[in-house]
Formats: C-alpha cells, sequence, structure tokens
C-alpha cells in the first residue's frame, strides 16, 4: 500500500481477515473470464424476477419473510442457480401508496443475512422503509461445494458472483416495479456500495442509491488496498503479473464507463477518509463522476464505519430515498 492514514481497525480487519485466502485456486475458467467485458455492459434489458415469497414471520415491529427466484445471470454454477432474498417489511399497514423499499447488499465475506439484519432492521423498524436482502451467489445458501466459508476459489468465481448480484439487483426491482413499488432504492457497504453503484447506473428506472465504502473502480481494493493481503498472488502467476489482469477484468465494470444513475441528486455516497481497503480518492473520484450525488465523510475507517457510525449509514440511505420524493 501506499503510504496513508489508514484507521488502526483496518489494519486489525487486514490482519484476522486474512486467513480467507482469495483465488487459491487461480484464474478459473477463462471462458468466463473472456465474456466479463461483455457482461458487464448490462446491455439486455432485465427480467423481473419471480420471487416465491414464503409467509410472514412476526419480529417485534417488523415481519421477516424468506423468498426465493430463478438466477438471472446464466452460467452460474447449479448451487447458485437459485438466489434468496430475504424482506424485512414495518408491521405498521400501509397506508395510499405502497412504502418505500430498498434492495440491501452484500459486503464482501458478508455470508447469511444477520450482519445486513442488524444494520439495516432499523430502516423498517423505525423508518417505514421495507428491505429486501439478497444473498449472492457463491455465498451461503449458494456456495459451491468444496468452498471454505467465503474463500472465494477463482477469480471467475468471483466475477461471476459480481455481475450475477448486479443482475439480480435489477430483477430484483424490476420486479418491485410490477408490483406497484414507486419508490424503490439500492443500498450497500464495500463490495455491496460497489454492486448497489453499478446496479443503478445500469439500470433505466430511478433510484435512490445510498453507498458505502465504495469509490468509481473496485481494482485498487484487490491490487493495492488491505483486502489485497489476503489475494493469492503466486496462484496467479506472480504479483505484478496478476495485477495487471485483475486490473483489465474488474476494471471492466468501472463506474466511469457506464453513465450516472437516473436520479444522482437523489444519491449519498460515505466514505471513510482513514480507509484502507477503498481509499478516499476513489470515493472522490466516483463523486465527480455522478456530479449531482452528495458526498458525506466519516472520521473513521472502513470497518469502523460499520463498528462506530452505523446509525450515518442508516441516516444517508433514510436522505437519499427522501430525494427520490422531490
Amino acid at each position: 500500500m501506499r503510504a496513508r492514514s489508514v484507521h488502526w481497525l483496518d489494519h486489525a480487519h487486514a490482519v484476522l481477515s486474512r486467513r480467507r485466502r482469495l483465488f487459491a485456486a487461480g484464474w478459473g475458467d477463462e471462458g468466463v473470464l473472456e465474456r466479463v467485458p461483455t457482461i458487464a455492459r448490462f446491455s439486455e434489458p432485465p427480467r423481473a424476477a419471480a420471487v416465491a415469497w414464503g409467509r410472514p414471520r412476526p419480529d417485534g415491529p417488523v415481519d421477516v419473510t424468506d423468498g426465493s427466484f430463478a438466477a438471472a445471470l446464466p452460467g452460474l454454477p447449479p448451487c447458485a442457480g437459485t438466489a434468496f432474498v430475504r424482506r424485512i417489511a414495518p408491521r405498521a399497514p400501509e397506508r395510499g401508496r405502497r412504502r418505500p423499499v430498498y434492495v440491501a447488499l452484500a459486503a464482501s465475506g458478508d455470508e447469511g443475512f444477520a450482519a445486513r439484519t442488524r444494520l439495516f432492521r432499523p430502516l423498517a423498524a423505525r423508518e417505514g422503509i421495507e428491505v429486501i436482502l439478497l444473498e449472492n451467489a457463491m455465498y451461503g445458501l449458494r456456495r459451491p461445494p468444496g468452498q471454505r466459508a467465503t474463500a472465494i476459489r477463482t477469480v471467475a468465481e468471483h466475477l461471476l458472483m459480481n455481475l450475477s448480484t448486479v443482475e439480480e439487483t435489477r430483477a430484483l426491482v424490476e420486479h418491485l416495479a410490477r408490483e406497484g413499488y414507486e419508490r424503490i432504492g439500492v443500498v450497500g457497504f464495500s463490495m455491496g456500495g460497489t454492486s448497489a453503484a453499478l446496479a443503478a447506473a445500469v439500470t433505466a428506472r430511478p433510484l435512490a442509491v445510498a453507498v458505502f465504502g465504495a469509490g468509481r473502480s473496485a481494482v485498487p481494493v484487490f491490487t493495492e488496498g488491505m483486502l489485497s493481503v489476503s489475494v493469492e498472488f503466486e496462484a496467479l502467476g506472480g504479483p505484478a503479473a496478476a495485477r495487471a489482469r485483475l486490473g483489465a477484468l474488474f476494471g471492466a465494470a468501472d463506474l466511469d464507463r457506464h453513465p450516472a444513475p437516473r436520479r444522482p441528486d437523489a444519491t449519498v455516497l460515505v466514505g471513510g477518509r482513514r480507509d484502507g481497503y477503498v481509499f478516499a480518492e476513489q470515493v472522490e473520484a466516483l463523486h465527480a463522476h455522478w456530479r449531482s450525488s452528495e458526498l458525506r465523510w466519516l472520521d473513521t475507517g472502513h470497518a469502523g464505519a460499520i463498528v462506530y457510525r452505523a446509525e450515518a449509514l442508516r441516516r444517508a440511505a433514510v436522505d437519499a430515498m427522501a430525494r427520490l420524493d422531490a
């Protein structure tokens, strides 16, 4: 890493998480890698997800409902062919038009729904905003056999996870619009923030967007930032060659390759000034590309944003959704 002020908690998190070795099995399916630039354009219009919802179960002031639908991206391994979602909705009855709703996406290593439930449940419990959590392909119930927890084995599998998250988010947005929701948003932290930002950029519908700890490009995250200490560069042919190719592959989805969201004025970006995973200059670059967005800074790092400043992240989501009505 280049010399920069990094919060101590990011250093500690990097040390603890380095056992989760990424890409230990190398590059993976070359056919997938060759298709990445084409897939990352997301030129085909999305199809609405046909979500099969279960029965709601009460949890204090909210109802929790699990559902599933067929994965939107072809080429996923069979274990990931079904997408799993969880809806957290206020128990109070709707009045007038449907209440606002966010699709909330997972950060790197965020398997299952527990962590995002803690972060986003207050939106439903206190703010009257529904939240739909999407389980990433390759994580949790969609984990490939033999994979250890969230240690993605190949670059190809990681890219499939990222691309499928965006496609499934677009499919969920279409599903919600057909169900009558008028105020729809996407929200996420870290990798989830990057996926939310890309989904908003390639969706024709106006969305509220709340992005935490994400920037213009994911490339520095894997090649320079603290996540890079978990990458098995030797399995990818050595650090120099690996960084160059990772840059080309992950760079295919850089946000400045796409237009700004349809409502950049309903977008709130939150960055950490001492973030060792997503550098401040990358957050600034995304804000410069999305000119009408608001950028808010927290004097903390990547991990500290969740540990210490979760309420500031939720407030950004509330404010972005409110601006969608303006």
